[in-house]
């Protein structure tokens, strides 16, 4: 059944990263609401299905949103926010989420490349736009589990009053170090200490 095949393209083809991801939601999020709502959503899955040189009906369509939305629809509002999107889309890594980054006291130039390359798709020394967006989804996902668009926008004019120094809209690498270096720090324990296991060791097994 086309459920399973679904299921199962979610769990062997994740996205690469999340400004793919972006690019998804902000293809199929067709009225700008913030959310996937069903239609959207039959939209998403009928495109997915034709990639795969599979066709179904209308009827078959709804029946696998409705589907999608049971499963996914945390909070039963019959749409997906960003965050219930993000576990039927899923990436194949967070990047941020590695040992590395959490609790460093200082992060290597190649740590910043590393990360800015990530999001710098375009290659135009900027990350800006879905990129951004991308990176602000992978940072909210290390504070919070649930989240929308607009926690997202919020957090983006945060993160830009402190840290866009040239007032451009975007981050450059310097700027990119600084979010990155505040959010390691954030996450030392009142002491300074960081978690058991995630100490310099840990940070080279990371690499």
């Amino acid at each position: 059944m086309e459920e399973n095949f679904l299921l199962l393209f979610r769990r062997e083809h994740p996205l690469e990263s999340s400004v793919e991801f972006m690019k998804t939601w902000r293809k199929y999020d067709e009225d700008h609401s913030g959310y996937i709502e069903a239609d959207e959503l039959k939209h998403f899955l009928k495109d997915l299905l034709k990639s795969f040189e599979k066709t179904v009906s209308e009827e078959q369509l709804i029946t696998y949103a409705d589907t999608m939305l049971q499963l996914f629809d945390r909070n039963k509002d019959g749409k997906l926010q960003l965050s219930e999107m993000a576990k039927l889309l899923p990436v194949k890594e967070n990047f941020l989420l590695r040992p590395i980054f959490k609790g460093a006291k200082q992060l290597t130039a190649e740590d910043i490349g590393r990360v800015f390359n990530l999001y710098d798709r375009d290659g135009n020394k900027s990350i800006e736009d879905e990129e951004l967006h991308g990176f602000l989804k992978d940072l909210m996902e290390l504070v919070q589990e649930d989240y929308d668009a607009d926690d997202i926008e919020e957090f983006k004019d945060i993160l830009l009053r402190e840290c866009d120094i040239n007032h451009d809209g975007r981050i450059d690498k310097d700027e990119l170090s600084m979010v990155l270096v505040s959010f390691a720090r954030a996450s030392v324990g009142p002491e300074g200490d960081k978690p058991e296991g995630e100490g310099e060791a840990g940070a080279e097994a990371a690499d």
